[in-house]
């Protein structure tokens, strides 16, 4: 983790003949604040190494601003931690500070409101800090520190020092955030789970009596998705036989040993890359079975091992674990690999971002510029579905509570019934005395 910045001090006119202004000057993600404390003082009584005036005796008046730039450097560090470590415009810190020194009054409560009740965009971080101290799952109390951190940033750049409260959150305030989420070309997805997450501590505060407003509502909070979709992104079986028959070595072995144990056994990053022999077990029949208990859902499953014949040897060099790697460099290196087995096919993307109406973008990339640790899991479920495995079969392999979830999930059978169709046509024209219409091949 990175140093915290420091607030420092510095005189407007270091070589003046006479008294000069102190500045506190606080440098945070890029931007550089200058504010004016208000305070005086004569060069000869400052010393420019502890940036604060000299100790002399019967020098009160020294002692007082000494005192003063301390409780400057407070306050700033105070607002820094509290806007989730700088993510405040430079105009809202300035309106913090004045707030803080009583340059101008905190605002008024709204009429109606507890003198006591926490306000809304505190209550954030207190949630998650009960969050965290129930124990709760990293990955769950991250994705509402993340989006917390998104709704502040909102609340400061909107609506200032002031914020927004409890009973501002309407639909009102609904089309602002999505238009403040659009200027940012924020993704569709990621959008609507910063509108659910507002929700949600709104449900979570209202349980708890800090409100009855229940203006936000109702169906329709979040932005409905268009129907266009691109094409999903897995490894077929051939494509993962040729990069376990590659003649590697190094660090693209690893990440190719990686990408085959993850993509034949079916679980989530979380899960296969921590794999250790304690995961395998031999059955009383001889069969090896990986037996595993999903860090994100807490589902069991069992996987056989032998169900592609590339994974068990990938097993068996790696002494049943999983080689060691952070998911970015994992990302990098399968890109690598996929572009050197020239896995270089070009896929229609389809990308749709948050807006009163979603909008789509659609362009083409090739395969392996697309690949990251979720296509393993994908392509396992996928290639198990093409070799005639039932989804009812594939299930209580992935950990999917529903046929639906799956179906949705491997997302073939809109391409598997137009295959079936075509074959279905070659057939009927293969039997034809003239063999039918003759259809050129991709590519011929």
């Amino acid at each position: 983790m990175g140093k915290l910045p420091k607030p420092r001090f510095n005189l407007k006119a270091p070589n003046a003949d006479s008294e000069t202004l102190i500045f506190l000057v606080f440098r945070y993600k890029g931007k550089r604040l200058q504010y004016s404390t208000g305070l005086n003082i004569h060069p000869q009584d400052w010393d420019g190494r502890a940036q604060r005036p000299f100790a002399r005796e019967r020098r009160n008046d020294l002692f007082v601003i000494k005192r003063k730039l301390d409780d400057l450097a407070t306050y700033c560090m105070d607002i820094f931690i509290a806007s989730e470590y700088g993510r405040i415009s430079l105009e809202a810190f300035k309106e913090e500070l004045d707030i803080k020194i009583g340059k101008t009054e905190i605002p008024e409560q709204e009429e109606g409101d507890s003198d006591d009740r926490i306000p809304f965009l505190q209550f954030l971080g207190l949630e998650i800090a009960e969050m965290k101290a129930a124990k709760m799952k990293r990955g769950s109390w991250k994705v509402f520190e993340t989006h917390a951190g998104r709704i502040k940033k909102f609340a400061a750049e909107v609506y200032g020092t002031r914020g927004f409260t409890y009973e501002d959150v309407d639909w009102n305030l609904r089309l602002k955030l999505i238009d403040w989420l659009a200027k940012q070309n924020t993704q569709l997805a990621y959008g609507n789970k910063t509108l659910k997450v507002l929700r949600q501590f709104l449900e979570r505060a209202r349980r708890k009596k800090l409100h009855s407003h229940t203006d936000y509502l109702g169906e329709g909070w979040v932005v409905s998705r268009k129907k266009a979709e691109g094409q999903l992104v897995t490894l077929s079986n051939d494509e993962l036989g040729i990069l376990a028959e590659m003649k590697l070595a190094g660090f693209l072995a690893k990440v190719r040993d990686i990408c085959l144990i993850g993509a034949g056994t079916g679980q989530r990053w979380s899960d296969f890359s921590r794999y250790s022999q304690d995961y395998f077990y031999r059955t009383l029949k001889g069969v090896t079975i990986l037996s595993v208990i999903s860090t994100k859902t807490d589902t069991p499953v069992k996987v056989p091992v032998n169900l592609f014949p590339w994974l068990l040897p990938v097993l068996e060099r790696n002494d049943y674990a999983t080689p060691k790697m952070s998911m970015q460099k994992f990302n990098d290196g399968l890109k690598q690999l996929c572009k050197l087995a020239g896995f270089d096919e070009r896929l229609l993307i389809v990308e749709q971002y948050i807006g009163r109406k979603a909008t789509v973008s659609k362009s083409f990339a090739p395969k392996y510029e697309l690949v990251s640790s979720h296509i393993c899991r994908r392509s396992f479920a996928t290639n198990l579905y093409r070799m005639g495995y039932s989804l009812a079969q594939i299930m209580p392999m992935t950990g999917h509570a529903t046929e639906s979830q799956l179906r949705q999930y491997i997302g073939i059978d809109g391409e598997m019934n137009a295959e079936e169709i075509a074959l279905s046509i070659m057939a009927k024209q293969s039997r034809q005395p003239d063999g039918g219409a003759k259809v050129k091949a991709l590519g011929a």
